[in-house]
């Protein structure tokens, strides 16, 4: 999931900011944010304490774009990093342990009914 993202959202954020400018970038790292979220969310799913021990899994899913990210810092410029450097950041890593809160959360209040 995390290898197919790296293409799928290279496409859509190449043809948005092409289209769209900065508006397309935008969109491109909102969909990404929920393609994270999603995915984190059912992989974490039945986890009343995924948010703090699917590290591993969360690592799996965002290693290409930490590859990506630590690629951006070393190679490019500051406006570049401030600008997709912090889009990455917010939308891949944040959405993904979003997801994993929300499934923890799901959870937990799954087993309080029980």
């Amino acid at each position: 999931m995390g290898v197919l993202s790296f293409f799928l959202f290279f496409a859509i954020g190449e043809t948005a900011s092409y289209n769209l400018g900065d508006a397309g970038l935008v969109l491109a790292f909102i969909l990404m944010a929920a393609y994270f979220f999603f995915c984190q969310f059912r992989l974490s799913r039945g986890n009343p304490d995924a948010y703090r021990k699917d590290w591993p899994v969360m690592l799996a899913l965002d290693i290409t774009w930490i590859a990506l990210f630590i690629s951006i810092v070393l190679t490019e410029t500051r406006e570049v990093v401030i600008s997709q450097g912090l889009g990455i950041l917010i939308s891949c890593f944040g959405a993904t342990w979003a997801g994993a809160f929300a499934a923890s959360m799901k959870a937990r209040r799954k087993r309080e009914q029980i």
